[in-house]
Order: structure tokens, then C-alpha cells, then sequence
């Protein structure tokens, strides 16, 4: 047969195996799971398709024919090999653990708190986080998954939403007792807190048309800095609202301005790049949403967006 030449079906081949190996449509049904019907009947279609005999009855069993014993040795190699290379797939992706970029924040306030309960659910699985505020392209496939936050829109790449949270800017009331906050224009007044590699105030300022209203007296700092610093009064930051409800609600921080959100969209979504995942990434995808689904699941302590 030329490799030109159209293949039986692989199911009638795979009943034919199941039956030549254990010469018992009985057994082949149950180790294919249907009925003996279902085999017999596969593996006459193939003996009509290829116009040879390949079993016979032999006492309360089957035999294989001489063509049908030629047929199974062929088969049986064939899908040994299948088998060999679908191992070797298991064996790479056991071997390679699941890599994750996230915010240095969403990693200490979310992830890092939890982490014990995915090793211990997942003891087979490796983790290779990269908290950085550095927007990573997945398209290579050297990173499995990425949290970042937004409405979810990015071209190119599947995200689901894990945790909803609009964007807010807050401070320590001490920094803003008796000044006046009621337009955006005041917050230029303020020192301000961002990530060291990012340059997330400026474009939040910029799309209101507030080129240059931020800087002053304010620091660069890596992420997990912010919300001591925020805290004790140091300067404003902007967060998704998660991360600082639990202050907002202990009198800690106040909300100066916070982001609309009419349809829900704004928060941390888990990306990845289209097509099939290895079962690692779905074990720890389906575990970050489970934990994010709790009751008080959600973070309460200061993060970068």
C-alpha cells in the first residue's frame, strides 16, 4: 500500500489489534469498552475493505488467519510505536515544569500564600515562576500562562478572568489630611509610588490627559515596596482595588479615584496562547481558579497592576 493509498479507519484497526492480541472479541470489547458486537463488526468491515479473511473461529475462540497474522504483527508494531511516542510526550512534559510571569505583587499577595496547597494537590508538577512587570510574549512557548491585569481584550492570546477588580488610586489618610482631592488635576500635588519597569502612571494620567502631572517627589520601587511605602504614607499608587480593600475598609488607605467598570471586566485574567495545554498547565490553571473562587479567596494586601 503506497502512502498515497487512504488507511482503514483506525478504529477498525485498533479492534483488529485489541481482537488479534487476546483472539476474543469478548475481551477486545471490554478493553475497548463496547460490546463484542461492536468489534466483530469492525473487524469484518476491514477484512471487506482490504478483500481477505483475517479471523476465523477456532473451537470457543478465534485465529488468526496467515494474512491476518502478517496484519497483526504490522499493526501491533504500529501502535507500539504510537504508544512509544505518546510516553515520550508524557515523559517531556513531566519533565518540564509549568513557567508563569506574573506581577511581583499578584505573586506575593495571591500566589506565594497558596502555593503549599498546589504542591501538595500536585506533588509531580514543577513551578517556574517569573514575578516582573515586564508584559511577556507568549507566542514563543517558552511561558505557559500569564496574569496580568486589563479588560481581558489582548490580541493574539486566550485570558480568562480570575479575580474581578477595577483600578483605584489610594493613599494614607495622613498624606491627604487637609487637602482638597476632587479632580484629578490635585493628584499632581502628590508624590507618587510606581514599579520599578513600568510605566503604568503615566499612561493611566495620559489617557485623561494628564501628560507630566506625576513625579513629583515620588519613587520607582520594586513591586512587593509599594504598599509599605503606600502605607506609611510615602505617596499615592494606583492598584487594582483588590489588593487594597482590606485597608480601604480598616480606615488604612483612602480611595482618591477609582476606575469605571459598568460591565465587569477590569481585573487579573490568566493568558495563554491559543491551542492545547499540557495537563501540568491545566492542573495549576484549574487550581489558581478554584482558590480564586473561595469565599475571601481574593487578595487584601497592596499590588501592582
Amino acid at each position: 500500500m503506497s502512502r498515497s493509498a487512504p488507511l482503514p479507519s483506525l478504529t477498525a484497526l485498533r479492534a483488529f489489534e485489541a481482537a488479534a492480541r487476546t483472539l476474543s472479541f469478548s475481551e477486545a470489547g471490554r478493553e475497548m469498552n463496547v460490546s463484542h458486537a461492536a468489534v466483530a463488526q469492525s473487524v469484518r468491515k476491514l477484512e471487506s475493505e482490504l478483500g481477505r479473511p483475517l479471523m476465523r473461529r477456532a473451537g470457543r475462540g478465534l485465529a488468526l488467519t496467515p494474512d491476518g497474522a502478517l496484519l497483526a504483527r504490522g499493526v501491533s508494531a504500529g501502535f507500539d510505536a504510537i504508544r512509544a511516542a505518546l510516553e515520550a510526550f508524557a515523559e517531556e512534559d513531566a519533565a518540564r515544569p509549568v513557567r508563569v510571569t506574573l506581577t511581583p505583587n499578584f505573586a506575593v499577595g495571591f500566589l506565594i500564600p497558596r502555593l503549599g496547597g498546589f504542591r501538595r494537590a500536585h506533588p509531580e508538577v514543577e513551578l517556574d515562576i517569573d514575578p516582573s512587570a515586564r508584559v511577556v510574549d507568549l507566542s514563543d512557548g517558552r511561558i505557559d500562562l500569564a496574569i496580568r491585569y486589563g479588560d481581558g481584550g489582548w490580541p493574539g492570546v486566550e485570558s480568562r478572568l480570575l479575580v474581578p477588580s477595577p483600578r483605584i488610586i489610594s493613599a494614607a489618610p495622613s498624606l491627604v489630611a487637609g487637602r482638597e482631592v476632587a479632580r484629578l488635576e490635585d493628584l499632581a500635588g502628590f508624590p507618587w509610588l510606581q514599579e520599578q519597569g513600568t510605566e503604568e502612571l503615566v499612561r493611566w494620567l495620559a489617557e485623561r490627559g494628564l501628560e507630566g502631572a506625576h513625579g513629583m517627589g515620588g519613587a520607582y520601587l520594586p513591586g512587593y515596596m509599594i504598599h509599605p511605602a503606600l502605607l506609611e504614607g510615602q505617596g499615592i499608587a494606583i492598584s487594582g482595588k483588590v489588593f487594597v480593600q482590606a485597608d480601604l475598609d480598616a480606615g488604612r488607605l483612602v480611595s482618591l479615584f477609582e476606575d469605571e467598570d459598568p460591565d465587569g471586566r477590569l481585573g487579573y485574567h490568566i493568558v495563554r496562547r491559543p491551542g492545547p495545554e499540557r495537563p501540568a498547565v491545566q492542573a495549576f490553571t484549574r487550581w489558581l481558579r478554584r482558590e480564586a473562587a473561595r469565599p475571601g479567596g481574593a487578595m487584601a494586601m497592596s499590588g501592582r497592576t
